[in-house]
């Protein structure tokens, strides 16, 4: 009895993946949400990164290449991630939609591969639609190259430290 016949695009790499409680809650949330197997996650989000990195280096290219390149001027309309999250209250877990587009400072380093951005916020008085109480968020969301998400921290702190009835 013969086997399957072998596909052209057959996947005989393999890699192994080590997530801490965190990555894999986000994993499985993605996977849920989309209906799609933990595997094409991580296979959509490598064909995403992969993209943006051939186009950041493509403009990067293009930028050396350019006798009327200005680099003040945008090459193409810049693409950056997206500053917007979903951030729970430290109270009572309401989830807030916040956009840090207009509330973060960026700064901007050179590397190999053209600048990375930090964007960098600190919000002291966030009011909890739910529970009215106030917290503070904090961080920063880095993309490198340009327009590719690298990595963030976000602190979310509460800042009414007593509570109701002391």
């Amino acid at each position: 009895m013969a086997g399957r016949p072998k596909k052209e695009d057959s996947r005989d790499n393999q890699y192994r993946v080590r997530l801490n409680d965190d990555e894999n809650e986000m994993l499985t949330y993605v996977s849920q949400m989309t209906e799609k197997a933990k595997s094409e996650v991580f296979r959509q989000a490598l064909t995403e990164l992969y993209h943006k990195t051939k186009l950041a280096e493509a403009m990067q290219d293009f930028a050396g290449e350019s006798e009327e390149y200005d680099e003040h001027e945008p090459i193409w309309e810049d693409e950056h991630v997206s500053l917007r999250r979903t951030i729970d209250c430290p109270y009572c877990g309401h989830t807030h939609m916040m956009d840090f587009t207009d509330d973060s400072v960026d700064t901007s380093y050179e590397r190999s591969m053209g600048a990375e951005i930090l964007h960098e916020f600190d919000l002291d008085e966030c009011v909890c639609d739910q529970c009215g109480k106030l917290f503070s968020v904090k961080g920063y969301i880095s993309e490198y190259p340009m327009g590719c998400y690298n990595h963030e921290e976000i602190n979310v702190e509460p800042i009414d430290d007593v509570e109701e009835g002391e």
